[in-house]
């Protein structure tokens, strides 16, 4: 005769949390940030705090340390991973995946004026050039320059 199966506990149960955007099914229900970076791989390293995100409230750094009781959903990020972008071949580094035209403008000291225009240098195609109002993603070694937003043909700019 065989024995009857136990049910599992309620501690058995597997629940769904994300971390940087990823599912992730897990059996653990309580955890510390050192263990949340454990969970993706690669793991997340030790140099990027790990944030619980709050719907409608301010979301909350976690103490590394610090256990959290886990449930079915939870949402954590970590610090973002800057990005180097160029314009005009001066580096800037980032850590938002995209921003606006105008933003980028914004990074070099002064900002891009607003007569000349911002081009994507896009390898192999034909550059691209950047609205103000445009969302670009970004990715690390991205490429920019500026250039006279209008330029007369033929003219080369000396004393008439």
């Amino acid at each position: 005769m065989t024995e009857p199966t136990a049910l599992p506990s309620p501690s058995a149960r597997r629940i769904t949390v994300f971390i940087d955007g990823s599912e992730y099914d897990t059996a653990h229900h309580r955890a510390t940030p050192a263990q949340l970076r454990k969970i993706p791989n690669p793991d997340i390293p030790t140099d990027r705090a790990i944030w619980l995100d709050i719907p409608d409230a301010p979301d909350r750094r976690l103490a590394e340390d610090e256990p959290v009781d886990l449930r079915d959903g939870m949402r954590f990020f970590s610090d973002p991973q800057p990005l180097t972008i160029f314009i005009d071949r001066h580096p800037y580094e980032v850590t938002r995946k995209r921003m606006t035209g105008q933003e980028i403008r914004a990074l070099s000291t002064p900002p891009v004026s607003d007569d000349r225009d911002l081009w994507l240098d896009v390898v192999d195609q034909h550059d691209r050039k950047i609205a103000a109002d445009e969302v670009v993603r970004l990715r690390d070694g991205m490429r920019f320059f500026t250039a006279p937003g209008s330029i007369n043909p033929g003219d080369d700019g000396g004393p008439r």
